[in-house]
């Protein structure tokens, strides 16, 4: 019973380790755009950005 245990552990670690590395090896300029329709890079700034989204409500 404990080796089952470990086994299921062990397979739970190998299958997040995998997950993280294929989700963040690579790092790709997010670009969104403004109220003007310019892209706006949120990447590589020394200041935090910080977003605001508004829906209309009639």
């Amino acid at each position: 019973m404990r080796t089952m245990k470990h086994i299921i552990l062990f397979a739970l670690f190998v299958i997040t380790a995998g997950l993280v590395a294929a989700c963040g090896s690579e790092e790709e300029a997010i670009t969104l755009l403004d109220e003007d329709g310019e892209e706006v890079s949120i990447a590589g700034k020394d200041k935090p950005t910080v977003f605001f989204h508004f829906t209309g409500i009639n």
